[in-house]
């Protein structure tokens, strides 16, 4: 799956190398007065997404077979500067663990909860469809487990988030993204999004 991500994420760019030859007076202009148009500090985007593999569930330490659902994922960021934006996450999942010859179940839900700081390279990649960026957070993960064979387990967690993507716009205020980093409930998402 990472090796998929790393092949989109190329294409994306050599994409955006193949514009950036005609887009010699963007690199001749000072940095700090440069932008692609990807993104600014009156940017606004709202996404939706599904992460894939659930590592709430597939993690559990459990016998047997497990069925998941993907991480449902919803995020908000807000530009603060240029290329700088702050944003929240919201993830939330669920699946089930089989055991004992398929005699006993255990349910397990996730959700999940970060403050996130965004970094957009649009000073540096001259194509106003494609935003690529790099975030980092604080999250918060609270995991239950209900089994009725050995009673109920909930753990709740802080960790860093740590997040590369690139967003891709059809139109001006649509696009769709794909990330991948550490948050404690996917390794890969994708989706959709919208700027305003």
């Amino acid at each position: 799956m990472k090796k998929v991500v790393f092949l989109v994420l190329a294409g994306m760019l050599s994409a955006g190398a193949l514009q950036a030859q005609s887009g010699k007076a963007f690199y001749n202009s000072p940095y700090k007065s440069r932008n692609s148009g990807s993104y600014s500090k009156s940017t606004g985007i709202l996404s939706f997404g599904l992460g894939f593999p659930n590592k709430p569930v597939g993690y559990w330490n459990g016998y047997g077979s497990h069925s998941s659902l993907p991480v449902l994922y919803a995020k908000y960021e807000h530009g603060i500067m240029d290329e700088v934006g702050i944003g929240g996450e919201l993830g939330i999942t669920g699946g089930s663990y089989k055991y004992n010859g398929n005699a006993e179940k255990a349910k397990i839900t996730a959700f999940h909860m970060a403050v996130m700081g965004y970094y957009h390279f649009n000073k540096l990649i001259p194509v106003k469809q494609l935003d690529v960026y790099a975030g980092a957070g604080l999250a918060l993960r609270n995991r239950a487990v209900s089994n009725a064979g050995f009673g109920d387990d909930t753990a709740t967690e802080v960790n860093v988030a740590v997040k590369v993507g690139a967003r891709y716009y059809f139109t001006d205020s649509f696009g769709a993204y794909l990330e991948t980093g550490y948050d404690n409930m996917s390794d890969v998402n994708l989706g959709v999004s919208f700027r305003f």
